[in-house]
């Protein structure tokens, strides 16, 4: 007798990301519990980064918190199910709906509108996932997509969904690319990164016809020190995240600027 076995399905798992969430449960620490509505893939050029540079290599935050065993099952797992269908756009579809279903019935079920961010960590691993990516913006209309990424060949994919607002990544090593890519796509957004708030400024400049682009108000201070818009914004024991609060991005209204200093 043949003993029959049933592979489980090959899906992705959602990130919780107090920045970027919808809804935050307030939590005695203050630290707050998120619904899970981000994505992430390794970090590096050895996994998701096909366009890395020396800069975001050296500052990248993500890789940090990869170190927490959590986070790094996480996203090996998520980059074990992309090697086993990155050759199928279908596939990978069907991989990402369980965690834009529960996004959806998360929301709804506290009413609230789902924002999602593809690639808290990583970036967009080949052309198969981009059109993954933007036919998921079809299916899933009510959902406010949105990325920043340094994989410049695929950007071309991911035109024509108003609900998906997508993000060059920009810094001193990529700047002339992103430039020749800019004006072949004049539709996608500008994230300018640098060291300083200067040194995004120089880079803006380099866009003449574009707005330079507001510093992201979760990393900007106010004179007294303080956070232009806190990482939670809290409403009683009911927070969302800077993301959200801000809108800019999410919703792709202006070009942004990001400091890591």
């Amino acid at each position: 007798m043949h003993r029959l076995t049933v592979s489980a399905p090959l899906v992705f798992r959602a990130s919780t990301d107090r920045k970027t969430a919808p809804w935050i449960a307030w939590r005695k620490d203050g630290r707050g519990v998120p619904l899970a509505n981000a994505f992430g893939l390794p970090a590096g050029p050895q996994f998701s980064c096909g366009g890395a540079t020396a800069w975001c290599e050296r500052v990248c935050y993500a890789a940090n918190l990869e170190r927490w065993p959590s986070v790094h099952a996480l996203v090996m797992g998520n980059w074990s199910v992309y090697q086993s269908l990155k050759r199928s756009v279908p596939g990978l579809m069907d991989a990402s709906r369980p965690m834009l279903d529960d996004l959806l019935a998360d929301c709804e079920r506290r009413g609230v509108d789902p924002v999602w961010r593809w690639f808290w960590d990583g970036d967009i691993p080949g052309r198969n996932f981009a059109r993954a990516m933007r036919r998921l913006a079809d299916e899933y209309p009510t959902v406010r997509f949105w990325c920043y990424t340094r994989s410049y060949d695929v950007v071309p994919l991911l035109a024509g969904a108003d609900n998906l607002s997508v993000y060059l990544s920009v810094d001193e090593f990529n700047v002339d690319a992103a430039v020749v890519v800019k004006a072949a796509n004049p539709w996608v957004g500008l994230a300018c990164c640098g060291d300083s708030w200067d040194e995004t400024e120089a880079l803006a400049a380099r866009f003449p016809d574009e707005r330079r682009g507001p510093k992201c108000p979760e990393l900007a201070r106010r004179p007294n020190g303080e956070r232009r818009i806190p990482l939670v914004v809290w409403s009683g024991k009911v927070g969302v995240g800077a993301c959200v609060e801000c809108g800019m991005c999410v919703d792709g209204v202006n070009n942004v600027r990001f400091a890591a200093a």
